[in-house]
């Protein structure tokens, strides 16, 4: 079962994200490329087709770190990909099956693998939201000071 679930899985990622040579270029997208080019509609089944991955890293009992980290790697391949052009221009670079498949292999072939990694991914993007939060609310206090004053 588990060899099996990761072999479909390495075949779904391998067809989203790399089944389609680019001539002239050496690079490679996939059909999460293609099915994007449809306005919102390919960006939901080709976000739902990635989560796919992540339910067999469920099924074969990774790390919840693990798991939050390719949702988090569907999430942002689904909103980068959603803005046109952009987000086709990302699908190039950022292959979110590809990189849930490395993850479901070091972490299925090693349980024991060290989570730090992942942990730091996500206090780093805590920082992040922190930080643009912050310059958030000072912008707004900076305008209405501004105004008001």
């Amino acid at each position: 079962m588990n060899q099996r679930s990761t072999a479909d899985a390495e075949v779904l990622a391998w067809l989203l994200d790399d089944s389609i040579a680019i001539p002239g270029t050496g690079r490679r997208i996939g059909l999460d490329a293609v099915i994007g080019l449809v306005p919102g509609l390919g960006d939901i089944l080709s976000g739902g087709l990635g989560l796919l991955v992540v339910a067999r890293a469920v099924q074969r009992g990774l790390p919840t770190v693990v798991v939050a980290r390719m949702l988090a790697n569907v999430a942002l391949d689904f909103a980068v990909g959603s803005i046109p052009i952009i987000g086709d221009a990302f699908d190039l670079w950022f292959k979110s099956n590809a990189r849930n498949v490395g993850l479901l292999r070091r972490y299925g072939a090693n349980p024991g693998a060290s989570t730090a990694g992942q942990w730091s991914f996500f206090v780093g993007l805590l920082a992040v939201i922190g930080a643009v939060a912050i310059g958030f609310v000072w912008l707004v206090w900076s305008a209405l000071s501004a105004l008001l004053g």
